[in-house]
Parts: structure tokens; sequence; C-alpha cells
């Protein structure tokens, strides 16, 4: 048989993608930004009866994230997605579930406390007054969006072999913000990120905001995307598949501990240090959740059928992900793809997958159990939660302490010159002036009508 290669374009995380920013990666050839709402947005169903304090209207965006010439779309209108409370399995789910022969302890349908609380974690920003935006000069652009970008900064006066002083800049557009009620979104990623540290997520170091902006001061990763090195491979080994999800897998068991659902898990969304080894960015949908939340957020094709559904999901869903990027990583494109966004939910809920025939038995097996409908037969979701993944044969000779305390080798390692190299991401223009207005001037301090304008007040942990 032979291995498709790399599909071309990816659709953007829901909701709203117009408002996610992307790193633009400089090879290989083009492909969707994710920036551009679709012209014809479908907007799924919430769940009768319950309410989430999300946005009330989740707009989806329609273009594909893979597209595929052979593939044919399905009539949308056979797709139902009707939320209800109580919802007996399809036929499909059912007979997935036959086809899936493999033993799982049910977990406990009562939610699981959290084992630490994050607000009992010390904040790691950096508070204001000891540092200014004017304190850091622009030396180019990662990446940007339709109200946002990413820039590269350094501290004034140092030398671009520390890599102390380099930082990427997440600047967003305050107004837009408010605009797509994003709000709850944006304070919920600095909240979070203010507070956890893991050798595998990006860390945030301090927060500003002028009269256009707030801005978040993150890790600056010089190694590109992993979108970009798998594209470039078309796909991987399962050694270098297991390394990297098992990177994963850790700071997952990190944050769930916690109670925090990421919910964007893809290849777009994990960056590579100097050293190879990923870091977790972009937690513009992270949560903390104790039992079960219902907005729509994500991209299609890693949706679990939970949150196609509206049944309310969890930590589960992160886990569904994680299967969808082993298969990804391992064949070359999601298991659930199609033209349409509505396709893709279709064979989501169908959960026909097809397995190459070189795939080994336990990469089978391992993914099979990531992807299992019932969430409460998923592996990481059972009672042993994400002990049972860290114990799966698949996993079999893996040294998580090791691999925690980052001292095996990474399988792939960007080349770096200096700590703010940026040939692993695009080359974009500078940004204007009056559109980073802090990072040019020192704006001076707001009176009291400023202060309680109704924009400013929505943003004032910035």
């Amino acid at each position: 048989m032979q291995w498709s290669s790399y599909p071309t374009f990816r659709s953007a995380s829901l909701p709203n993608p117009s408002d996610r920013i992307r790193l633009n990666p400089l090879k290989p050839a083009k492909r969707n930004s994710g920036f551009m709402l679709g012209e014809g947005p479908i907007t799924p169903p919430m769940s009768p009866g319950h309410s989430d304090e999300e946005d009330e209207t989740i707009v989806v965006d329609s273009e594909p994230r893979i597209s595929d010439p052979k593939l044919v779309a399905q009539d949308p209108a056979a797709l139902q997605l009707q939320g209800r409370e109580h919802r007996k399995p399809s036929r499909e789910m059912l007979q997935l579930e036959e086809r899936m022969e493999v033993d799982y302890r049910r977990l406990s349908t009562s939610p699981r406390p959290a084992f630490r609380h994050l607000e009992d974690e010390q904040s790691h920003v950096e508070r204001n007054g000891s540092l200014k935006l004017t304190d850091f000069e622009v030396k180019g652009t990662l990446g940007t969006g339709t109200f946002g970008r990413v820039l590269l900064v350094r501290l004034r006066n140092s030398s671009s072999s520390d890599s102390q002083h380099c930082f990427a800049l997440k600047v967003l557009r305050k107004t837009e913000i408010v605009r797509l009620r994003q709000v709850e979104h944006v304070n919920a990623e600095r909240y979070i990120l203010s507070r956890v540290r893991h050798p595998f997520i990006v860390d945030l170091y301090a927060t500003f905001q002028d009269n256009l902006n707030i801005y978040m001061m993150l890790s600056y990763v010089p190694g590109g995307e992993l979108f970009t090195h798998l594209r470039r491979a078309q796909r991987f080994t399962p050694d270098v598949t297991r390394f990297y999800l098992a990177t994963i897998i850790l700071a997952l068991k990190y944050l769930h501990s916690f109670n925090i659902i990421y919910r964007d898990l893809k290849p777009e969304n994990l960056l590579l240090d100097s050293r190879g080894y990923l870091r977790i960015t972009d937690f513009g949908f992270a949560k903390i959740v104790d039992d079960r939340t219902w907005t729509l957020c994500g991209t299609p094709e890693y949706l679990a059928p939970e949150i196609i559904q509206s049944d309310g999901h969890g930590k589960a869903a992160d886990w569904w992900a994680c299967g969808i990027l082993a298969y990804e990583m391992m064949v070359g494109y999601p298991p659930f793809y199609d033209e349409t966004a509505y396709g893709i939910y279709e064979k989501i809920l169908k959960g026909k997958v097809h397995w190459p025939k070189e795939m080994d038995r336990l990469s089978r097996d391992i993914i099979k159990a990531f992807l299992h409908p019932d969430r409460s037969k998923r592996l990481g979701n059972l009672i042993g939660g994400a002990q049972d993944v860290l114990d799966h044969p698949w996993f079999r000779g893996v040294d998580w302490d090791a691999l925690e305390r980052r001292e095996i080798r990474a399988p792939i390692i960007p080349q770096v010159a200096s700590h703010d190299d940026t040939r692993h991401f695009s080359r974009l223009p500078l940004p204007p002036a009056e559109e980073i207005p802090g990072l040019i001037r020192e704006e001076q301090p707001r009176n009291l009508h400023q202060r309680f304008d109704p924009i400013e007040y929505q943003f004032l942990e910035f």
C-alpha cells in the first residue's frame, strides 16, 4: 500500500478562527492560514437545559482544515447534530464500540476532584512596574491574525546569545476581543498560564496593556511548529511519534491535575525548542472544568464525539485528541477529514478509521483506546487516569522521569543559529508604530475617566 502524502489545507480552530493567531511556518508550500471566516458559517446547536458561561453563539468556520480532491462532501442535512441531555447511542457508535475489543475499567459518573488547585499556585507573572513595554525592542513578526499578532522582542541592550532576553509577545486588539466575545477566553488564558509551570508548556512572564492592545510576553520557541516538520517528513515512525506523544501526555497529566482541559491539541500548537523538545502553546481555549462544559471549540478534525453531540465534555476530549494526533503523526493525515466541517463531524460520529496495513498492532491498539466513542471507556479517562496511558504497552521502555527532566535526545534537532533566530517562521513586515503604541513610547498614566472605560474595565488583570 502506498502512503498518502500530507494534505495541504487545514481548517482552523473554533470558534471564530479569525481570532486565533497562527505562527506562520517558513516552509513548505502555502496552506490556509485559518484567519478568514468562511462565507457560509454554521452554528451547531447547544444542548437544551444547559447553560455555559462562555459565548452564547459559536460560529463555526465552514472551510475545512484539510481538503482532498478525491473526497466527495456528503449532504450536511444527513448529519444529526441535535443536542439533547440524554442520548441513546447511534447504531454507528454501537458498531464502532463492538469493533474495539479492549478491556476497560468503567469510570465513575461523579466528577473527579482536582489533585491540586490552581489558585494555590504562585503567580509567575512580573508585577506591573518592574517591567515596561518600552524596555523591549521589536526584532520581527512571527505571526499575524485579524486582530492580533505575535512579535519577537528582545530586552534592550542585551546580547542575542542570551536566551533569557528573547520573548514572543502576543498582541491582541482589545476592541476586537470584545466584539468577538472572547474576553473570558483571553482572561482565562492569562490566569492559567500565569500559574502553570511545566517543561513542555510555554511560560508566561509578563502582561501589559496600552490604549489599543493587551500584551502577553511568552517563551520564544525558535524551532517552529511540529506541523511544519511533520509535513516535511510526510509521516513519523512509531518511535518518533512515541517521543512527541509522551511529552504531550506528561503536559496533559500536569494540566489535568488542576482540572484544566486544553481543548486545542494539534500540530500547529506544538512548538519545537532549540533542543527538539515540544512546548504546547495557545491556551485561548483552556479552561478549568470540574465536571463538564458545553462550549463548541477546537479544530474540527480533533473534536471528540461528545463535543459534536453537545453532550458536554471534559478531560476525555483531550485524550481523544491524543489519538487523532498519534494517527496523524504516523499516517500523515488525520483519521477523519472532509472538505466540509459537517462532513468531518459525520465521519467522527460514524467512527470508521482506515488502518494502513503497515501500522503495527500496538500502535493501532493505543489509537483505538484513545478514540473510543464512549468517554467512560476511553484511555486516560478511566479510574487510573493518566497513569493508564503511561502504563500502556505501546510506551513500554519509556523513562518518564528522564523524559520530563529532558535527558533524552530528541529525534529532530532544529537548526538554530541563535536564540533570536527566526528561520523557522515566515519573514513578515513589522507592524506600523501606531498599532503598537505601548512599545514605541511610554504612555502617560490614565486619568480617572479612562480607568472606567467599559473596554478597559474588562482587562483589569493586564
